[in-house]
């Protein structure tokens, strides 16, 4: 009798043992399918906006309002933050979709020490500390273990007990940055809006915000003022010679606005339209299922320019990054 109950008391163990690793693997298996899913409603989306952003640089703009039609003529891309992050519908899935014009932000594995110096004096107001922050940025970016005077390497950061030490490489995403020496929640909250790692780091000076048009090798307090005064009377500038030459003659501005090398460095660092677009889509199946999210980098093939309407000639929406989260 006692053996045959223990045999019952066996039997019992290995049937639950059974049905808990079933259980298990029904509820991997649903997380594997909900993810493949995601990840082809996150595709399906993409491909989506993709083909809506070719199609603006292949269609020529209408509508009754005239500046806004032109202001489209010459930048098919503009209000992308506006018009494409909206959600798309993949096979009756809501996919959110948030666009991003990449020429906002300073791309700070590209930015140099001076231009991180300026940026951060002008957002912190004070010199001291944005002397600091830029050399640690530039020392945490570097492939060298030599510390900058005001910089800190491995050495420093293990002195300080951190637990995050410099890769000597570039940041994978702007978050990083918060493991630098001298980044505090404070500073890190009034800097990220305006840093990204992504893009070709081409600053748009119709649409940049002020923080990052100031940190642009050969601006000027000048230069910066003329580009606010042309916004703000609803203006596009369509070349940055524009900003030096006034008056039906277009005679050069005085000298103070800038030198003809001022002129030179802003016209390698800058673009008059949107070029590339970071698009986050993120994709859920269901309440209880952890979100996929997607971000890619869609470049304009034509550099910006706008194509004849109706014509399939030159000029695409190609992505040039794709990164899963």
């Amino acid at each position: 009798m006692l053996a045959a109950l223990w045999l019952v008391v066996a039997i019992a163990t290995v049937a639950l043992q059974f049905s808990l690793e079933a259980r298990e693997r029904r509820t991997v298996g649903i997380l594997v399918s909900e993810r493949g899913i995601q990840r082809a409603a996150a595709l399906g989306a993409l491909a989506a906006v993709q083909a809506k952003l070719e199609q603006a640089m292949r269609v020529a703009p209408s509508g009754n309002n005239l500046a806004i039609t032109r202001l489209r003529a010459s930048d098919p891309w503009a209000y992308v933050d506006s018009l494409y992050s909206v959600p798309v519908y993949v096979d009756s899935m809501e996919v959110d979709v948030v666009a991003h014009d990449l020429g906002e932000q300073l791309n700070i594995n590209q930015v140099n020490e001076t231009e991180l110096q300026t940026f951060f004096s002008f957002l912190l107001g004070d010199y001291t500390k944005a002397t600091h922050l830029a050399q640690a940025v530039m020392d945490w970016r570097d492939a060298d273990s030599i510390p900058r005077p005001s910089g800190a390497e491995r050495d420093a950061y293990i002195k300080a007990g951190m637990l995050a030490l410099p890769t000597n490489s570039t940041f994978r995403d702007v978050e990083e940055i918060q493991n630098v020496m001298g980044m505090t929640p404070d500073i890190y909250a009034v800097v990220s809006p305006y840093l990204t790692t992504r893009g070709s780091g081409a600053i748009n000076v119709n649409t940049a915000p002020v923080p990052v048009l100031r940190a642009l090798p050969g601006m000027t307090d000048a230069t910066l003022n003329m580009i606010l005064m042309l916004r703000s009377q609803g203006r596009r500038i369509d070349n940055i010679n524009q900003l030096f030459q006034q008056g039906a003659g277009r005679r050069p501005l005085p000298g103070q606005l800038g030198s003809q090398a001022a002129i030179n460095q802003l016209n390698a660092r800058t673009t008059t339209r949107t070029n590339q677009v970071e698009l986050k889509i993120t994709a859920r199946v269901g309440p209880q299922a952890p979100p996929t999210e997607l971000i890619a980098v869609v470049t304009n093939g034509s550099g910006g320019a706008p194509l004849p309407a109706n014509t399939n000639a030159g000029g695409s929406a190609f992505i040039t990054s794709k990164l899963w989260r």
